[in-house]
């Protein structure tokens, strides 16, 4: 018995290629490829200043309470600068295979760049580079450092 005769609709597949199925292989193919590493990098690198800026706000609450020497003061800036650091790599590093250390001091250089910058803007000074060379340094080393460490890791 033939399927029209007894009512039953018939299914014959769609096979013309148009614009819709090359809509649905082009978002599945998008969603394929990784970011691009500029991608990353400027997102760990904003990551890394949201965190600096809450890490900051609740230390300036903390100091209201505490009465801290200066040395304590830079040794958590410091540890405030480290912590964004690592957050922002992390977040730079995403499922990268490889320039897992440059990309991490990219993030560090541009994350210490970047705040060099604001300080100078904020505090209504020129930013001179060679003052902040150490600086500069910090990031690229703590960025690259932290770069080999998570990628060691993931790969482990």
């Amino acid at each position: 018995m033939d399927k029209q005769a007894t009512g039953q609709p018939v299914f014959t597949p769609r096979r013309e290629r148009g614009i819709d199925s090359f809509r649905r292989s082009m978002r599945r193919g998008g969603r394929k490829r990784g970011k691009s590493p500029l991608g990353a990098v400027l997102k760990g690198v904003l990551i890394s200043a949201s965190i600096t800026v809450i890490g900051v706000a609740l230390f300036a609450l903390i100091l209201n309470w505490w009465n801290a020497s200066d040395r304590a003061i830079t040794a958590i800036n410091q540890v405030v600068k480290f912590v964004s650091i690592l957050a922002g790599v992390t977040s730079a590093m995403g499922a990268a295979d490889s320039g897992s250390a440059l990309r991490g001091a990219c993030v560090g250089v541009l994350y210490m760049a970047l705040g060099i910058l604001c300080y100078s803007l904020l505090m209504g000074q020129s930013p001179q580079l060679t003052a902040y060379l150490a600086d500069l340094g910090m990031g690229l080393a703590a960025g690259g450092l932290f770069g080999m460490i998570l990628c060691s890791r993931k790969g482990g």
